[in-house]
């Protein structure tokens, strides 16, 4: 019996690899951006912050470049402990101060639109304080909106990526995914992720989808919302918003600690309900929700390898080779990404991510944590 779970456990490996494999190849055909259209959408941009003064000037000023006119940006500034929202008011934008209620993002979001609803012609876009953006970025928001598209998730890139080890494994598994899994499930007409930034929806979406719940991984479950509700995410593979990642172990833990509880939780809500919707698309959101990372997968695959050789019933170099495929499919998307040798040459440090998370499964992250960002202080 035992042998017969195990070849079955095999067995299940083995389709997740080949699926995830398959369906990153719809990654590998670039996008055209939509085309130009009327350009008179009224977008209200949003900015959750909590004790960003590091950090926001450089966003607002980016915002104060965009070449489309018909914009407003609020901070909301939450609970702020710091001059966030003296910088925000100083470069022109509208601030709304929150000093109680429950603790996250979504809780913030949804005190923010109890009192401010969009408006029939406003599109929201949600960015966070770190970002920083393209110039075109409403331009091109607009476009895809003038296209059809109601729900839309930009690229995002990394600001940092030389900062430290931790920082380049989080760029290279972004850049990674934001071709092999983004673009993909995009090109094959299914949805992507919403990324909780650089995203865009439309007043009838953000109605469709409920508003921002409370859970620690508001942007997910609102992706999932969206596509019960037969919105797709729309990934724009040309447009890239830039954010920090985490540099040191200990916020990396606090952060991906926060990502598994929001996980566990969306997949054990919604897991059922996809999979009764009986479509493909909706089938692989529901796997999205429930399996392991890539190099999880690698390593799971490299420790069967290895347990071959010391008697366990499995073909060593089966699971070798899945390993390795696991290890190096993601580089030619890179490369097809025109990703730098220099982070190439780095790669070995993707190995990172699937260790953090143990220490992040025992942390048992339950409230909302707020990565700290920036070094640069204007104290002007």
């Amino acid at each position: 019996m035992l042998r017969g779970l195990l070849y079955g456990a095999e067995a299940l490996l083995l389709a997740l690899v080949l699926w995830n494999l398959v369906t990153a190849l719809a990654g590998w055909r670039n996008q055209q951006p939509a085309p130009v259209g009327k350009r008179t959408r009224r977008f209200r941009i949003v900015i959750p912050a909590h004790d960003e003064e590091t950090v926001i000037g450089h966003l607002l000023a980016d915002l104060a470049a965009q070449d489309h006119p018909h914009h407003r940006v609020w901070v909301l500034a939450d609970r702020c402990t710091d001059r966030t929202a003296h910088f925000a008011r100083r470069a022109g934008a509208s601030v709304a101060e929150r000093t109680d209620g429950p603790d996250g993002k979504g809780a913030a979001l949804s005190w923010y639109f109890e009192s401010r609803p969009l408006e029939a012609d406003e599109a929201l876009v949600v960015l966070d304080a770190d970002n920083r953006v393209p110039g075109d970025l409403l331009t091109s928001f607009s476009d895809e909106l003038d296209a059809g598209h109601q729900a839309i998730q930009a690229y995002l890139d990394v600001s940092n990526p030389d900062a430290s080890p931790l920082a380049t494994a989080s760029a290279l598994s972004y850049w990674a995914s934001n071709r092999m899994v983004q673009l993909a499930r995009t090109n094959l007409g299914w949805t992507a992720d919403l990324g909780g930034t650089g995203m865009c929806l439309t007043r009838e979406a953000y109605s469709a989808a409920g508003g921002f719940g409370t859970s620690l991984v508001e942007d997910q479950e609102m992706g999932v919302r969206l596509f019960v509700a037969g919105i797709p995410v729309r990934w724009l593979h040309y447009v890239r918003v830039r954010d920090e990642k985490p540099v040191t172990s200990g916020v990396a833990v606090r952060q991906r600690s926060r990502w598994v509880a929001g996980r566990a939780e969306v997949a054990s809500r919604w897991v059922g309900p996809l999979l009764k919707m009986r479509s493909m698309a909706a089938f692989d959101l529901a796997l999205r929700l429930r399996q392991p990372s890539r190099m999880g997968v690698a390593l799971i695959s490299a420790a069967l390898a290895v347990g071959a050789v010391v008697g366990l019933p499995v073909s060593a170099w089966l699971w070798a080779t899945v390993a390795g495929i696991q290890v190096l499919a993601p580089l030619p998307f890179l490369a097809r990404d025109g990703v730098a040798a220099r982070y190439l040459f780095r790669y070995p440090v993707l190995v990172l991510l699937p260790i953090l998370k143990v220490p992040a499964r025992l942390v048992r992250q339950r409230g909302w944590y707020h990565t700290p960002h920036g070094v640069e202080r204007d104290t002007t």
